[in-house]
């Protein structure tokens, strides 16, 4: 392990992979799964990808409650393991407001931390009228149902624990923006598909407000197909298709927007 562990510089990564490594050690010794806490699920598959490959840790497989969520758990399970029972699960957070402002991801997730809460226990917080969906680590259900008193301003808040297949959830939105860039450089495609000049654009990402897969990029990270940027503020783009160069040499590219 620490001969796979020594080239690693950056520490969060190389503290995901000694866990990955512990937990698929693990599950072999003790035949028994075992659960990774909450990351950016885009960026668990690009370390792993970098650093080990997927295919060489066997039976593994990511849950997050539902089918786009972005926080997710890695699970080692053992090859008998076929229906693995999760160790997360849905609390649906009623808030009523009344008649005010509309909560915000950010007046759920100031709530949660504010508790005491690590960021990697909570997953995806699916905001909804009626207030939000929690994907939350099972063992943590008893102390926010004890502990969480109000979100924002509000404290008439009513949990209600709710199988995944209940939750009421609709389709990503999105809407393709075909386009020509001089490259495919992350500040150029992320220009186009926002509807900011680039010049903005790579201020926002020199300070660490863009992320490609999860991970933290500069100006000048080039893309390939399939990459997801978000930007801070801004939203979320996928660079769908790269589609040919013009006759000024310029890249013809298709960029899928979430809205």
């Amino acid at each position: 392990m620490k001969t796979l562990l020594h080239p690693i510089n950056n520490p969060e990564e190389k503290l995901f992979i000694k866990t990955i490594l512990e937990y698929s050690h693990k599950r072999e010794t003790q035949n028994r799964a075992f659960y990774t806490d909450f990351y950016n699920v885009e960026w668990m598959k690009h370390v792993i990808q970098k650093h080990i490959g997927l295919s060489k840790l066997g039976n593994v497989q990511f849950f997050g409650g539902y089918e786009y969520a972005e926080r997710q758990i890695l699970g080692f399970l053992p090859a008998y393991d076929q229906n693995p029972i999760l160790p997360i699960t849905c609390l649906k957070i009623i808030v009523k407001t009344g008649i005010g402002k509309s909560l915000s991801h950010r007046d759920f997730l100031g709530s949660f931390l504010s508790m005491g809460l690590e960021r990697d226990t909570v997953g995806d917080i699916i905001i909804k009228p009626f207030g939000a969906y929690l994907i939350i680590k099972k063992n943590m259900i008893d102390y926010i149902s004890s502990a969480l008193t109000n979100i924002g301003k509000y404290q008439n808040i009513e949990l209600i624990e709710v199988c995944f297949s209940k939750m009421e959830l609709e389709h990503p939105q999105t809407k393709e923006i075909n386009t020509t860039v001089a490259s495919l450089r992350v500040d150029s495609v992320a220009s186009a598909g926002f509807s900011i000049s680039r010049t903005t654009c790579a201020k926002l990402i020199q300070n660490d407000k863009a992320r490609c897969n999860g991970v933290l990029v500069v100006p000048h990270y080039s893309l390939k197909e399939g990459d997801i940027v978000t930007l801070r503020g801004y939203g979320k783009i996928k660079l769908k298709q790269i589609n040919g160069i013009t006759k000024k040499d310029r890249m013809h590219i298709c960029i899928e927007k979430y809205i």
